[in-house]
Order: structure tokens, then C-alpha cells, then sequence
């Protein structure tokens, strides 16, 4: 008996709009400017802000915006993304979310967050809760976009064969 396998790319689907793609690299530039400048809004924006503008800002603008561009090229190749590329960045995002309410910023008073404002335990359990969900936001990120960029070239599949060896 012979085996082979051969893999196959999958064959593209209807090409679509691409507007997922850009509400993903939109929602990506407004989670960026949720953690870089959100406690600018709450009136507590301080010493810090340049820094996680210039750190965490970027880092999840430029994975959800690639990321969208990934997205939005499977779409018009016609290829569908797969439902764990959209899971993974919902929970980037949430993760971003949580992560901008709980970052602390250097005010006169004091350190603050959103959450928490100066008061002590909660501004030290908020600080506690921001590194997580700043590195599960950041893995989840990349996550997402190593998924949306695999989405984006098509699937591939792995068909095997078993066949009768000749007779001798």
C-alpha cells in the first residue's frame, strides 16, 4: 500500500466589502486612544500618558489596524475568517478596555486610576489588575493577527490517500 497526502489551498469564496476590516482597524485606533489618553477624559491624565501613549497605544494600534487590513484582505480574496480570529480580538479589545480603566497615572495628588481614583486598597488591587490584562490584551492581540493574516491567505487542507500497491 501507498499513502500520499497532498494539501490543497481552499478555493475562494464571493468576495466581499472589506468593511469588516476597517471596523476592525477602527475599533483598534479608538482602543488605542481609550489606553493612551482615557483618563484625560475622567480629568486624572498626568505624567504618564505620554508613555502609554508611546508604548501600549501603539503597540495595540498597530495590531488591530494590521490585523483589520488582514481581515479586509481575506474578505475581497473571498476567503471566510474564522470565528476564533473574531473571538480573539474581542477579548484584545475588552482586555484594552479594562486595561485603560485600571492603568495608573502620576497626578499631584498622587498616583489615580479611573476605577479607583487615590483611594487605597482599591488603587493597589487596580494597579495589580492592569499588568494581566495588559499582556492578555497584547497576546490576544497578536494572536489575532497571526489567525487574521493565516485567514487572509486561504485554508489549507490535507487531503491522504491510500492506494493498492501493484501486484508483483
Amino acid at each position: 500500500m501507498t499513502y500520499t497526502a497532498t494539501r490543497v489551498r481552499a478555493a475562494p469564496g464571493t468576495p466581499g466589502t472589506g468593511m469588516l476590516g476597517a471596523a476592525v482597524a477602527s475599533a483598534g485606533i479608538a482602543v488605542a486612544g481609550w489606553v493612551s489618553f482615557g483618563r484625560d477624559i475622567f480629568g486624572i491624565g498626568g505624567d504618564l500618558t505620554l508613555v502609554y501613549s508611546a508604548t501600549l497605544g501603539v503597540m495595540f494600534a498597530a495590531l488591530f489596524v494590521v490585523a483589520g487590513l488582514a481581515i479586509r484582505s481575506a474578505t475581497l480574496r473571498g476567503f471566510p475568517t474564522r470565528a476564533i480570529t473574531h473571538a480573539m480580538l474581542i477579548s484584545s479589545g475588552v482586555c484594552a478596555f479594562l486595561l485603560g480603566l485600571t492603568l495608573p497615572d502620576n497626578t499631584p495628588i498622587g498616583l489615580q486610576t479611573i476605577i479607583s481614583g487615590p483611594n487605597e486598597p482599591a488603587l493597589g488591587i487596580a494597579i495589580g489588575i492592569a499588568n494581566p490584562l495588559g499582556v492578555i490584551g497584547i497576546t490576544t492581540g497578536i494572536i489575532a493577527l497571526v489567525l487574521a493574516v493565516r485567514d487572509s491567505r486561504g485554508r489549507i487542507t490535507l487531503v491522504e490517500e491510500w492506494h493498492d500497491a501493484p501486484a508483483a
